[in-house]
């Protein structure tokens, strides 16, 4: 994914005339292979949290971090989690690419798995 100064060094090349294909495919590569300014590939990292209910501000009851190929589980103790709420890890970057099921929540007298699960994730 192409950054901010990327994108801004293509238009000032397309401004003066020097914006050539090369430049174009160079970007379309770096798009394909998750690269940045010829840096790294991204990697994703996903956040599970499970709250009480379905809104964004809810407290975290439970929690997993996928990092480096790894699930990790979150400390012991509630007060050293990194997030109390959805809302937390998404004011610190973190993107929501999953909500919570509501079809598992409309029978009160069932449950069907974790019905208040969010997924988020974080590009690294």
């Amino acid at each position: 994914m192409a950054n901010k100064q990327e994108i801004q060094r293509w238009l000032d090349k397309l401004r003066a005339g020097t914006l050539v294909e090369a430049d174009l495919q160079q970007a379309l590569d770096r798009l394909s292979d998750g690269t940045l300014e010829g840096g790294s590939p991204q990697r994703q990292r996903l956040l599970y949290l499970n709250t009480g209910n379905t809104g964004v501000d809810s407290p975290v009851l439970g929690m997993a971090l996928v990092e480096n190929g790894q699930i990790l589980e979150g400390p012991d103790d509630t007060d050293q989690w990194p997030y109390n709420s959805v809302l937390d890890a998404m004011n610190d970057g973190w993107r929501v690419i999953k909500f919570p099921e509501m079809a598992l929540l409309l029978q009160e007298d069932k449950t069907f798995g974790l019905g208040c699960e969010f997924i988020l994730e974080k590009l690294t």
